[in-house]
């Protein structure tokens, strides 16, 4: 393959990877010579930062539910001791089964949420700079390798 022709495949990969009719009213989006093969600003910018906020508000959710899950019990042990007979007291023994395990499964899915979106913050601030240092380290002179 010579190099004019590798050059312009990469052109034309960076062409179909714009999205220049979604483009930003206020900057940003679009392609040309400011995206990411040819000048200053890339299209795409990725970072740690919203995943691991993500993250934070995930684990306070999950810690709120626990709270509450404990909460709910707390209240309920209270309740048995000086309304028995009373038929909103059966109503409310009849239910607590349910809330019990829908704040449980809210917990959980926000602990796996929290950790998965820590990890996918980390990938982020630490895989992407790699291997865009290892891309930027790979040495391109006006020969191709095949032809060293």
């Amino acid at each position: 393959m010579a190099w004019d022709e590798w050059e312009r495949l990469k052109a034309d990969a960076a062409q179909r990877m714009q999205i220049d009719h979604l483009a930003d009213p206020g900057g940003g989006g679009g392609g040309g010579p400011s995206g990411s093969f040819g000048g200053s600003a890339p299209d795409l910018v990725a970072s740690k930062g919203p995943w691991l906020k993500a993250s934070g508000v995930a684990q306070e959710l999950q810690t709120t539910t626990k709270s509450g899950l404990t909460d709910l019990k707390t209240a309920h042990e209270g309740l048995k001791g000086g309304t028995g007979g009373f038929a909103s007291t059966a109503a409310l023994n009849e239910i607590l089964p349910t809330w019990e395990n829908r704040l449980a499964s809210v917990r959980d899915e926000c602990d796996r949420l929290q950790g998965a979106l820590t990890r996918t913050g980390h990938d982020f601030g630490e895989i992407d700079p790699a291997v865009a240092r290892e891309v930027n380290d790979v040495k391109i002179g006006s020969t191709p390798d095949w032809a060293r």
